[in-house]
């Protein structure tokens, strides 16, 4: 690495170490430190790289708590991406000032400021990624073949770390052979670098050997490693939405990118341009591209919480660089001196920064998940049975029982994962009177606690997830509903939890509101929905699933008109989601607006006919006298779902009416 290289890598490795977060953060930090605290196996594909990294930072740096020293592991990933961007757009072609602006422009994104100030494994994919742009654009150079070798082990390591690099890998080999036809003696060594940067899944397996507390999968065996690294229970749990053409999902990656480095993404595209006719020029639109179709299609579960994007928005980085340079060569500042050219390239970096800064917030993490976990331990009866469905309870309680050695005695199950071994029976060994009647395969039925109303529960609402196997006796006691418990707790959540929260923890806080709200809506305590569902708009008033869900609870009330307008508020802020346009349509129709209830639906059908659509729809063509209409409707519906209510009450409805006729 260059000198200037490691300058660059060194500068932005320090913006992000000062910047890091001073502990624990949402979403899935708790269970990536616990991992790397321990030498453990994280979720899938596992990450060794990142666990091995981390934990070296963890026990070597002096300062700090384990959660900060993690933060700082992700700052350092954070300056090895930025060295790399710096030494690929060199490579390519930019000069010094140039390649800087690209590095500069990377730095100063919100994608990098928040993961890199975090644990989280995206600045190291991102650093991989620029990597290996590096070494093909070094290709070729004099006949040297160490970036050849570099690029097949840096092709083997991506195996050991996040599941786009496998895809990032094909191009990058493919473009570097391509590079390299002329040296043939040297494709038998890029092959074996591959094959031994590979084994770092090793591993998965060793690892798993030892049982760790953090165990994910349990990749021990051979079938159970090959299911850890192609992630196949995520896919299943998230099958509805993988690998979907999604036009919303698309809308909001353009959104995060064009409102979060538009600077970068302009003179990306100008790089894109003007390298696409050199050697491997092609790989840097082809990287950005995977990365873009991956975060819309085959993981568009992450957009919502910006943790896609980073591997693309490091070629765009290099691609920028590219584009300053272009510029630079064009017309009058092509014979400018280099002070000049440092002073443009100086101004992209400052205009990205005064771009970034008033968006701070996006990426300024807060304390918020350690309070909920602290309230969270200490008001659970000892060897409680903890039932999570979240990542930040299920990550932060696997923090607080790993690194920190806190509360072994409660039983801490994931319930989407109930009916995996390698999920339950660590725990079942630990605590197995907790655990009683659980077996692999089985379902929260199998455990015999959840029937007995003497033993502790704690049950973190989620959507209506296994609603079925929600034990009686539960009250709400934030942020989970609990068992024992003298008294409902009030619907505002005490008043520590949500000071100074940011983006994440405010969705946190209105998740967990609105799992309030739904138990209170079942329950029939409709009063004490509402507030729950006002709360949760007060933290995220920008969010159409929580007017969606104000409008339920309006309707549920009687203020059908009230519900209809709070729907409506919905569809204007999330108009891609067909529930909250069906509600405003059921609302709207409520609210006697049958025209634009029957207006919606016709276009919802339009787009894709559902058996909810067509029976609501059937139920406003009875109304109004179309009878013919309303059976074809209810008939469209039931071949659809038999079993769809307002579809079978509307054709009993019709029969009745038409034995009256006779």
């Amino acid at each position: 690495m260059s000198r200037p290289a490691a300058l660059v890598g060194l500068a932005v490795g320090a913006l992000c170490g000062l910047l890091a977060a001073p502990g624990l953060t949402w979403l899935d930090a708790g269970e990536l430190g616990a991992a790397a605290a321990e030498l453990g196996v994280a979720h899938p594909p596992g990450f060794p790289i990142f666990a091995a990294v981390t934990h070296g930072v963890m026990r070597l740096v002096p300062v700090g708590d384990a959660a900060f020293r993690g933060n700082l592991a992700s700052a350092l990933w954070a300056a090895a991406a930025a060295a790399a961007i710096f030494g690929a757009a060199r490579a390519f072609g930019a000069r010094r000032a140039a390649a800087a602006a690209g590095a500069g422009l990377f730095a100063l994104s919100p994608w990098l400021l928040l993961h890199g100030t975090t644990i989280e494994v995206y600045t190291g994919a991102a650093a991989m990624t620029a990597a290996g742009l590096w070494a093909v654009g070094a290709l070729g150079r004099g006949g040297d073949l160490r970036p050849a070798l570099a690029l097949g082990f840096g092709v083997g390591l991506a195996a050991g770390h996040h599941a786009e690099l496998r895809l990032f890998a094909g191009l990058v080999m493919l473009a570097g052979l391509a590079r390299i036809r002329g040296h043939r003696r040297a494709v038998w060594p890029i092959v074996i670098a591959a094959v031994i940067g590979g084994l770092v899944v090793l591993y998965l397996p060793l690892r798993a050997g030892a049982d760790p507390w953090r165990n994910w999968g349990d990749p021990s065996t051979l079938g159970g490693l090959w299911h850890h690294l192609n992630g196949s229970r995520i896919r299943e749990a998230f099958a509805d939405r993988f690998g979907r053409l999604d036009l919303g999902a698309m809308a909001l990656y353009a959104r995060q990118l064009l409102g979060g480095a538009p600077l970068a993404v302009l003179l990306g595209f100008v790089g894109f341009a003007a390298v696409a006719r050199r050697p491997g020029g092609w790989l840097l639109p082809a990287a950005w591209l995977v990365d873009a179709l991956y975060a819309t299609t085959l993981n568009p579960m992450g957009l919502p919480d910006a943790q896609n994007g980073l591997p693309g928005l490091a070629a765009l980085a290099i691609g920028a660089g590219l584009g300053v340079e272009r510029l630079l060569t064009a017309g009058r500042l092509s014979a400018a001196r280099p002070g000049v050219h440092r002073l443009v390239a100086a101004g992209a970096v400052l205009a990205a920064g005064l771009w970034t800064i008033p968006r701070a917030e996006l990426y300024v993490a807060d304390r918020g998940l350690t309070r909920v976990i602290e309230r969270v331990v200490d008001t659970q009866p000892p060897e409680a049975l903890v039932l999570v469905a979240s990542d930040n309870l299920a990550a932060g309680l696997a923090w607080r029982q790993v690194v920190e050695g806190s509360r072994p005695d409660l039983a801490v199950v994931v319930r989407q994962h109930v009916r995996y071994a390698s999920s339950v029976e660590p725990v079942a060994r630990r605590l197995p009177h907790a655990l009683a009647g659980w077996r692999p395969g089985a379902g929260l039925g199998a455990l015999r606690r959840l029937g007995e109303p003497g033993w502790p529960v704690g049950w973190e609402g989620a959507e209506g997830l296994d609603r079925a196997a929600r034990p009686a006796g539960l009250r709400p006691r934030f942020p989970l509903l609990a068992r024992p418990a003298e008294a409902d707790e009030p619907v505002t959540p005490p008043p520590e939890l949500a000071a100074g929260l940011g983006p994440q923890g405010r969705r946190a806080l209105a998740n967990w509101l609105s799992d309030r709200g739904r138990f209170e809506l079942a329950a029939g305590r409709v009063p004490l929905a509402g507030a729950a569902f006002e709360e949760a708009l007060t933290l995220e008033p920008a969010s159409g699933l929580r007017w969606d869900n104000l409008a339920t609870a309006l309707a549920a009330a009687g203020r059908h008109p009230e519900a209809r307008q709070a729907a409506e508020r919905a569809v204007a802020l999330a108009p891609s989601d067909r529930n909250a346009r069906l509600n405003f349509a059921r609302y709207a129709m409520h609210a006697g607006d049958a025209a634009a209830a029957r207006a919606e639906l016709d276009r919802l059908i339009g787009e894709l006919p559902t058996a909810p659509a067509l029976a609501l729809r059937g139920v406003i063509r009875g109304n109004g006298g179309d009878l013919a209409g309303a059976r074809a409707d209810f008939d469209a519906a039931l071949a659809l779902d038999p079993n769809q209510p307002e579809a079978r009450a509307g054709v009993e409805t019709l029969r009745r009416m038409r034995g009256e006729e006779r």
